[in-house]
């Protein structure tokens, strides 16, 4: 009895949410945010989202880091999302991937580069405008050899 009540509990939610992301769903994105250690970094980037599945996708993007205090990089990242829908047009995704950094310190006609391989961790939101345009907001913590920081960002993205 309690298994038939169980079961009939998860059909009764899963009709109430409808997934705004569907397996082989693409989107372009442009974002803009933050790092947040020593030298606070401001971010640009770009990304491409492809869903395998209704509720996961992968995430590879390139984000610049701008020069500040003689220091910038660019990151490569690989992310995976699971996606949860909220509601119709708003939805949370926790996230784990990879990232691959090119890290450079330069003044006064010297400089030095640092590779660095690490990982993301991370949280974000999604509010679907339209059908095409989605407006997001992310939060993860980048995890690297001596440039380990907390990051914050901004996503425009269309979908196709």
């Amino acid at each position: 009895m309690k298994k038939l009540a169980l079961l009939m509990m998860m059909a009764v939610i899963s009709l109430g949410t409808m997934a705004q992301t569907k397996e082989g769903d693409s989107s372009f994105g442009l974002t803009i945010g933050g790092g947040f250690d020593s030298i606070n970094h401001f971010t640009i980037g770009i990304d491409y989202r492809y869903n395998f599945t209704d509720e996961i996708r992968f995430t590879p993007s390139i984000t610049h880091f701008v020069k500040n205090d003689h220091l910038s990089a660019w990151a490569i990242d690989l992310n995976a999302q699971y996606v949860f829908p909220i509601t119709d047009e708003f939805s949370f995704y926790p996230l784990a991937g990879f990232d691959l950094s090119f890290w450079r310190t330069s003044a006064a006609g010297w400089s030095k580069t640092f590779n660095r391989f690490g990982g993301n961790i991370g949280l974000g939101g999604e509010f679907y405008a339209t059908k095409e345009i989605s407006l997001g907001f992310e939060v993860k913590y980048l995890i690297l050899k001596d440039f380990s920081q907390p990051m914050i960002g901004m996503r425009v993205g269309y979908r196709f």
